[in-house]
């Protein structure tokens, strides 16, 4: 499921070949996610056009157990990454926030090694890390990909960089998106404060109550 800044292929050479679409695209005949929010014993909620959620309660959000935590995490942030150099420039990006923040770097990019997906990774996110960078290759429509749903499935706020509109990905206030804040300092204020402010920073789980990450799509 890449984006089209990394596919060669050019549809318009198919003519009338294909009569229905399966790709990421919310507006495809057929949408294919790489993952779901669904509610917790009930149906899928989203990415969707309309996605319905729940009038968000973080306001008066408060949860003892992850409060503690929360306060036990010792680092910032942490990113995963396969591809260097993406036409997003999300590598500059980080070395900009890297100015004023810890972020440690995972994978081919950076200097750390874990396996992403392993459970010692999904341990050491929900324990030690405050945030997750979900930075995509690509500012296309729609194109989100695993790492957000990887941080969604753990207790770890996600950073989101991309191209989608992520209300009709994620429940309000359950993600920092980039694009809200005008400047990098901005968006570093923002991941300051949360990281300061434990009470504040439990109320991006708020949405765990009511929903469930899916992964198991056929």
């Amino acid at each position: 499921l890449e984006s089209p800044a990394h596919t060669t292929h050019v549809l318009e050479k198919d003519g009338d070949f294909f009569n229905l679409t399966m790709t990421y695209r919310l507006d495809s005949d057929v949408p294919w996610s790489y993952g779901q929010l669904a509610e917790i014993n009930g149906k899928v909620v989203g990415p969707s056009e309309r996605a319905l959620w729940l009038k968000s309660g973080f306001r008066n959000y408060a949860n003892q157990t992850l409060l503690g935590l929360v306060r036990n995490k010792t680092k910032m942030a942490a990113q995963y990454v396969s591809h260097c150099g993406a036409i997003s420039r999300r590598d500059k990006l980080v070395k900009e926030i890297q100015k004023s923040v810890q972020v440690d770097v995972f994978g081919n990019c950076g200097p750390m090694r874990c396996p992403l997906g392993s459970p010692r990774c999904a341990r050491m996110l929900t324990d030690d890390y405050r945030f997750y960078f979900s930075f995509e290759n690509s500012l296309c429509r729609d194109y989100v990909t695993e790492k957000l749903f990887n941080a969604m499935d753990n207790y770890v706020i996600p950073v989101v960089f991309g191209g989608a509109d992520y209300t009709k990905f994620v429940p309000p206030h359950s993600v920092v998106n980039v694009q809200d804040f005008k400047t990098v300092k901005e968006l570093v204020n923002r991941l300051k404060f949360l990281a300061d402010n434990p009470e504040e920073y439990v109320k991006y789980f708020w949405w765990k109550e009511h929903y469930r990450v899916v992964r198991n799509l056929p």
